[in-house]
C-alpha cells in the first residue's frame, strides 16, 4: 500500500508542472497585456496605416513599453462617453502566447478626452499626461486634419501628392511636428489638361509660383495669378510643369510649410458646352452637348435652382451628350442656370422654362377596391423597387431616330402633367404619363426604335413593356392584356409590343398608359412627337 502511495505521489509530481503551466497560460490569456510577454504589437491609425513593433529595435521596445504603461496608468470607467462612440479609433493588436489581443484607443485633439477599450471590452480613461505624449508622436498624426499633406488637383481632373515637402502641423500640447521628404511623386507623371491650367489645393497656400517648360524652352516662371490661358495655348502640346507653394506660419493656423509638385501636362483644346434648345416647357427635357472632353466622368454639373438630377454623359461621335429633365414635380421656375466644368473650363448656360397651360383637375372614378389593389403607397414603392434595375441600367447606343410616334392612333384621355383626383379615396397626384381612350383588341406600338429591357407584370402597371431608346431615355407601355416582344429584342418604330387591356391601375376599364422617362424621371412626350429631340450639331 505504501508503495502504491509513493508511486501515485511521483506521478502527481510529474503532472504538477504541466497543470501549473496550463493554469498560468489560461490566466495569462485573460490578464491585461504585460510588457515581458508581448512578442509583437501592431498599431493601425485612423487612416488605416499600420505600424509594427516587434522588439527588434530600441524604438519598438520603447513603443511597446509606452503602450503598456499607458494601459497600466489608466483608470477603469463605466463606459465610453456617448459623443465618442461613433468616432474612429486606433487599434493595437498585441501578440502574446501565440494569441492576439485587440485594444481600441480613442483620442481627440483634447488630451483630457482619451480612452481605451481592452480585449475584455472594459473601458479605461487614459491619463492626460500619457495622452499628451501619444498625441505628440508621429504615429498620432491621423488625429489631426492639419497633418494631411496638401494635394494638388490639376484642372479638376488629376490629383498629385507633393514631389518635395517640408510640412509642420500642431499636435499634442501645442508643439509642431515636422514631415519632410523628397522625390516621392514621379515627376514624369502625365496628366491631361483641357484649354487652361487650373490649380486647386486641399489647403489653399499663401504663395504659388509656376514654372512651365516646353522642351528646353522656359515659357513661364512667375506667380500663378499671372498665368493666362494664352501661355499654354489651345493646341495639342506637352509641357513640363513645376508648382511651388508656401503656407505661412501664423497664430491662427495649425500648419505651415512649403511643397513642390512636378508633372507633365498634355494640353488639348478647351471643352465647350451647348444646349440643344434654349427654351422648353415645364416637364420637358433638354440635351446638353459637350465638345473636347478628355474624361467624361470628370464633367461637373450644377444647376441653380437645383433640379435634383445628376446628368449622365454618353459618347455621340466626337461629342458627349446628356439628357436633362426638368421634372413636372419640381416647383415651376422660369429659368435655370447650368454651370458645367471640364478640365480648365467652366461655362454657364441658361435654360428658359415656360409654364404649362393650366387645366382643370381630372376626376378619376376608379373604385376604392381597385385603388387598394393597384395603387397604394406600398404598391407604388414595390413597383419602384422592382423596376430599379431597369431604370438604372441604360443603353450607351442611341437607337432613336427622328420624330417619335404615339403608341396608338386613339385620342388622349388624360394628358401629361395634369392633376388627378381619385373621387373614391380623395387621393391626388400629378399624371406623369399619357392615358388613351382605347378599345379592346387595340395594339400598342413602339414609339421609336429601341431595345426591350423589361417584360413582366406588376400590381400597379399591370402587364408592362419597357423599351430603352438609348442615353437613359425609355418608353413604358402599361395596362396590356398580352405582350408580343421579349427582353433583348431590338424593335423598330411602330413595331407592335402588345395588346391593350385592363390590367393594373386602369381607372376601371380597358386602358393604355404610356410614359417617357429619362433615368427614371418622367418627361412630357408631346414635343418629341412634334419636333423630335433637338441636339447641337457643330
Amino acid at each position: 500500500m505504501k508503495k502504491k502511495i509513493i508511486i501515485a505521489l511521483i506521478i502527481l509530481a510529474l503532472f504538477i508542472p504541466t497543470y501549473l503551466a496550463a493554469a498560468y497560460y489560461i490566466s495569462a490569456q485573460n490578464a491585461p497585456v504585460a510588457e515581458r510577454t508581448i512578442e509583437k504589437m501592431t498599431v493601425t491609425d485612423l487612416d488605416g496605416k499600420q505600424f509594427v513593433f516587434n522588439k527588434e529595435s530600441k524604438e519598438s521596445k520603447e513603443m511597446i513599453a509606452f503602450f503598456v504603461e499607458m494601459n497600466d496608468t489608466a483608470k477603469e470607467v463605466p463606459s465610453l462617453p456617448a459623443q465618442m462612440k461613433e468616432m474612429e479609433y486606433y487599434k493595437a493588436v498585441y501578440r502574446s502566447y501565440n494569441k492576439d489581443k485587440e485594444y481600441k484607443y480613442y483620442f481627440t485633439t483634447n488630451p483630457e478626452e482619451a480612452y481605451y477599450i481592452d480585449a475584455q471590452n472594459k473601458t479605461y480613461s487614459i491619463s492626460t499626461q500619457k495622452a499628451v505624449e501619444f498625441l505628440s508622436m508621429q504615429y498620432a498624426e491621423s488625429t489631426y486634419e492639419a497633418s494631411t499633406e496638401p494635394e494638388l488637383t490639376v484642372s479638376n481632373m488629376s490629383v498629385l501628392e507633393p514631389y518635395n515637402i517640408d510640412w509642420k502641423y500642431k499636435a499634442g500640447a501645442g508643439e509642431f511636428i515636422s514631415t519632410s521628404y523628397s522625390g516621392k511623386q514621379d515627376a514624369s507623371s502625365q496628366f491631361p489638361v483641357s484649354g487652361s491650367l487650373q490649380l486647386a489645393f486641399t489647403n489653399q497656400p499663401d504663395y504659388v509660383t509656376v514654372k512651365i517648360m516646353h522642351g528646353e524652352t522656359e515659357i513661364f516662371n512667375d506667380l500663378y495669378e499671372n498665368l493666362t490661358p494664352s501661355v499654354i495655348g489651345e493646341t495639342n502640346k506637352t509641357f513640363n510643369i513645376e508648382v511651388s507653394a508656401k503656407w505661412y506660419e501664423s497664430e491662427e493656423k495649425e500648419y505651415h510649410g512649403d511643397a513642390t509638385y512636378k508633372f507633365t501636362a498634355n494640353v488639348s483644346a478647351p471643352a465647350s458646352f451647348y444646349l440643344g434648345e434654349n427654351t422648353i416647357e415645364h416637364g420637358e427635357f433638354v440635351v446638353l452637348t459637350a465638345k473636347n472632353i478628355i474624361d467624361v466622368n470628370a464633367i461637373v454639373f450644377k444647376s441653380e435652382p437645383a433640379i435634383n438630377y445628376t446628368p449622365t454623359f454618353y459618347k455621340e461621335g466626337d461629342y458627349v451628350v446628356a439628357l436633362i429633365p426638368i421634372s413636372v414635380t419640381l416647383d415651376y421656375n422660369p429659368s435655370y442656370v447650368f454651370t458645367v466644368s471640364s478640365g480648365g473650363v467652366t461655362e454657364e448656360l441658361t435654360l428658359t422654362v415656360t409654364e404649362r397651360a393650366k387645366k382643370n383637375n381630372i376626376i378619376s372614378k376608379a373604385s376604392a377596391e381597385l385603388v387598394s389593389r393597384t395603387r397604394t403607397t406600398a404598391i407604388l414603392e414595390s413597383f419602384a423597387n422592382a423596376l430599379k434595375t431597369t431604370i438604372n441600367t441604360n443603353e450607351t447606343t442611341r437607337y432613336w431616330e427622328d420624330l417619335f410616334i404615339e403608341p396608338t392612333t386613339r385620342q388622349v384621355r388624360w394628358g401629361f402633367g395634369r392633376t388627378v383626383t381619385i373621387s373614391s379615396t380623395a387621393g391626388q397626384y400629378i399624371n406623369t404619363g399619357v392615358d388613351y381612350l382605347v378599345v379592346g383588341g387595340d395594339q400598342a406600338a413602339a414609339v421609336n426604335k429601341g431595345k426591350v429591357v423589361y417584360v413582366g407584370e406588376q400590381l400597379y402597371s399591370g402587364k408592362l413593356v419597357v423599351i430603352d431608346h438609348g442615353y437613359g431615355l425609355k418608353s413604358w407601355y402599361m395596362n396590356l392584356s398580352s405582350i408580343t416582344v421579349n427582353v433583348g429584342d431590338i424593335v423598330e418604330k411602330g413595331s407592335i409590343v402588345g395588346v391593350v387591356g385592363d390590367t393594373g391601375y386602369n381607372y376601371g376599364g380597358v386602358s393604355l398608359r404610356y410614359e417617357l422617362t429619362i433615368h427614371g424621371v418622367p418627361v412630357c412626350p408631346y414635343s418629341v412627337s412634334e419636333e423630335g429631340i433637338k441636339m447641337y450639331v457643330g
